[in-house]
């Protein structure tokens, strides 16, 4: 059988997650798709680029389509199109021109084969012939660029809303920095061997960065040296055992544990460590070092008094959509009320749990105040011992941590 195309295999994930035939392409697999190796990174690169910033692609489109509603089959096929043109430097003018035509023909709409070439080469008029800056505007002259900050950087116009107070003057820069797709990042287990891999960037203690994840995933992850866990992820540990004053032997609860990586690093720490989470597949596949629990965090399963809990709440993954990019997607009024609502209630059961004296440490991995500071601040009778928020680039994702205190 003839390998797929990887602009086309592209086009098919992202129209099947356009349709909602699939939620998220976490699970996405080359293999799966019919690609050679050699063409998994260009499919890859097409899939983020076109989900980072298809409101940016569809607004220069729109320039040259006749205004109403758009068959999602033509508007993905113009995404990957202007992905090649403006977020890539190596792909010729004719190639990416061609892209669109092929792919909805291959597709079976060939009806909109013209319509797709004429948008196309009139996108690639637009393309500058040197790069000026990062990212897909910095091929594009900034005369043409879009007046809508949100619409620059993908994002949904709320999100920016939500954020506005976090731009400290900065909002291009601020905004820019959520496609951040930071390197990999490894944590050495105690008293693992040395580590060692042809494309490691940095070290910082038991932190390790990673030019080619492969090397990592096939090396020290596969043997067991080392987990994969973002720096941001850490510094949720770092302020259990610094701003909560956890010490060996303390028993710490995590409420929201799946998929384990907070527990680890707590158990690696020498903590007493209790892994609750709702979802018994998910409780089953977390490492079997922990100690774990099946219960619903609203309702635990749990007697109270535990020294330290800590509450990682489900939330709306704003700090992380550099690898989740379709979250950006579920970014509305309604999937942020029902968050806020779930990491408030998780925040109060999370405090009944907690023994007199105790700590209570509250997370996500999302940079919105609405999510983070508007929850951590809202119990009656405790007092903050320390905040600290991640903003995403280079070498972690954004996310958030609190520490607090019952007042006496």
């Amino acid at each position: 059988m003839r390998p797929e195309d990887p602009r086309t295999a592209a086009w098919h994930a992202l129209v099947a997650l356009e349709r909602g035939e699939v939620r998220h392409l976490d699970g996405w697999d080359a293999a799966d798709a019919g690609l050679l190796d050699s063409d998994a990174g260009l499919a890859r690169e097409l899939i983020l680029g076109c989900l980072y910033h298809a409101r940016l692609y569809d607004a220069l489109s729109d320039r040259f389509l006749r205004s109403g509603r758009q068959p999602i089959e033509l508007r993905v096929a113009l995404r990957i199109a202007a992905h090649q043109l403006f977020g890539l430097d190596r792909i010729p003018l004719h190639a990416a021109v061609g892209t669109a035509v092929d792919i909805v023909k291959h597709g079976g709409f060939q009806h909109l084969a013209g319509v797709a070439n004429a948008v196309a080469r009139k996108l690639a008029a637009l393309q500058l012939p040197e790069r000026i800056g990062d990212g897909p505007l910095g091929r594009i002259a900034a005369s043409e660029h879009p007046t809508s900050l949100a619409v620059c950087h993908g994002l949904p116009d709320m999100l920016v809303e939500d954020l506005a107070g976090c731009f400290d003057g900065h909002a291009e820069r601020t905004l820019a920095a959520l496609n951040a797709r930071p390197h990999l990042c490894t944590r050495t287990r105690p008293n693992a061997p040395a580590i060692s891999g042809a494309s490691i960037l940095k070290r910082d203690g038991p932190w390790t960065w990673w030019g080619d994840p492969r090397d990592a995933l096939r090396g020290p992850v596969a043997d067991g040296r080392c987990v994969v866990q973002d720096r941001a992820q850490g510094r949720v540990a770092d302020a259990v055992i610094a701003t909560a004053k956890a010490q060996r032997g303390d028993v710490v609860l995590d409420l929201c544990a799946a998929p384990g990586g907070k527990s680890l690093a707590l158990h690696d720490a020498g903590l007493v460590v209790v892994s609750n989470d709702v979802s018994s597949a998910k409780v089953g596949d977390m490492p079997r070092d922990l100690r774990r629990v099946v219960s619903d965090g609203l309702r635990p399963a749990l007697a109270g008094g535990f020294e330290i809990v800590l509450v990682d709440a489900p939330c709306s993954n704003t700090g992380v959509l550099g690898r989740r990019p379709e979250a950006r997607l579920r970014y509305n009024q309604s999937h942020r009320g029902t968050l806020i609502g779930l990491q408030r209630k998780l925040l109060r059961s999370a405090a009944a749990l907690v023994a007199p004296g105790g700590r209570l440490v509250y997370s996500t991995c999302s940079v919105v105040p609405l999510e983070n500071q508007g929850i951590a601040h809202m119990l009656d009778g405790w007092r903050l011992l320390g905040e600290h928020t991640a903003w995403p680039g280079q070498w972690e994702a954004g996310g958030y941590v609190a520490v607090l205190i019952k007042k006496t």
